[in-house]
């Protein structure tokens, strides 16, 4: 066992490895230029060893953006019970926020775009990804709050695309076309914006 158990850990340490090797490298030169052979000298493992953990430099990206979504893009336990409404939308748009820019889902999108003509397998695995998945949390949390009588009785899916909608408007749309974007100065006023306009609509005390 503790010889299974050693080897389970260096394995991990290898894919760590590989994969922050591999952010860097996309972030870097992008997903055509990226090389398979220099993100495994990068990790410091052999290509043998890269291709055991990720059969494809498809798969490596897409585990990539995995790991950039993982944590930041889950919306699950970010509100507390005793959250105002405000206060709990206040704290999705952050998470949201920093998913896009402190754990750098805008710059893997911006490969994204720039690689569809010739991998559209890229864009729709990042859709999956950091939309699908990312949403299901999203409605999680908004169902949430309803229940709590935080926000009226709605359909979760459709406020959560409407919400969403604001915040790429807002933030994330203007960042795709600049590689040096970053939140600005006034993005708590902004949020607040946000959230005034959707609990204009969604809020307990609103009409349907």
């Amino acid at each position: 066992m503790g010889l299974e158990t050693h080897r389970r850990k260096v394995s991990a340490q290898k894919r760590a490895a590989i994969l922050k090797a591999a952010r860097v490298n996309f972030l870097r030169n992008g997903y055509s230029r990226a090389g398979m052979a220099d993100i495994a000298r990068e990790a410091d493992v052999s290509t043998a060893t890269l291709y055991k953990h990720f059969a494809s430099k498809e798969a490596l990206f897409t585990a990539v953006v995995k790991e950039a979504s993982r944590g930041s893009g889950n919306y699950d336990g970010v509100i507390a019970p005793e959250d105002s409404p405000r206060d709990a939308i206040y704290k999705i748009c952050r998470t949201y926020l920093s998913a896009q820019f402190e754990h750098g889902a805008n710059a893997l999108m911006r490969i994204v775009i720039a690689e569809v003509p010739g991998a559209p397998e890229l864009a729709r695995d990042m859709y999956e990804i950091l939309g699908n998945r990312r949403s299901d949390t999203l409605i999680r949390a908004i169902n949430t709050l309803i229940e709590q009588g935080k926000l009226r009785p709605h359909d979760s899916a459709f406020s959560m695309r409407l919400g969403g909608g604001m915040l790429k408007e807002v933030f994330v749309w203007p960042a795709l076309f600049d590689a040096e974007a970053a939140l600005p100065p006034d993005t708590d006023e902004k949020i607040q914006g946000v959230i005034d306009a959707f609990l204009a609509l969604y809020g307990p005390g609103s009409a349907d």
